[in-house]
């Protein structure tokens, strides 16, 4: 973990980016790309159910850290920011929770299933 630190402060030094930015936006981006990544390897090498499994991680730990987070932050700076979301965001949000609920219990998929968790996006 100390040779990441020391590249990651030496990155931000040459690139003359700050420090906050690279380790709290950059290095997340990078980590999450490798698990998105690895969800398409699993899926080019027909193993549906872990890469149904790693996106479905990925999209929870966004949602559990990234929502809280976003508020923490907005505290933080003073500015007002709550969970509570307009009726559209709502909407939204359920009916992506229900669109993978019913692709995910039966573990197989075709391309209609494909096409509507993609029409979700």
């Amino acid at each position: 973990s100390e040779v990441v630190v020391g590249s990651i402060q030496g990155a931000a030094a040459g690139a003359k980016v700050p420090l906050a930015f690279v380790s709290t936006i950059l290095l997340p981006i990078v980590g999450n790309a490798a698990e998105h990544a690895s969800a398409v390897m699993f899926a080019v090498r027909n193993k549906p159910d872990l890469a149904i499994g790693v996106a479905v991680g990925s999209a929870t730990q966004i949602t559990l850290l990234g929502f809280p987070a976003s508020v923490l932050a907005a505290w933080a700076y003073g500015e007002p920011l709550s969970l509570d979301m307009l009726p559209f965001e709502t909407a939204c949000l359920v009916l992506t929770i229900l669109g993978v609920a019913t692709v995910l219990p039966s573990g197989r998929s075709n391309w209609l299933k494909g096409l509507t968790l993609i029409s979700l996006c």
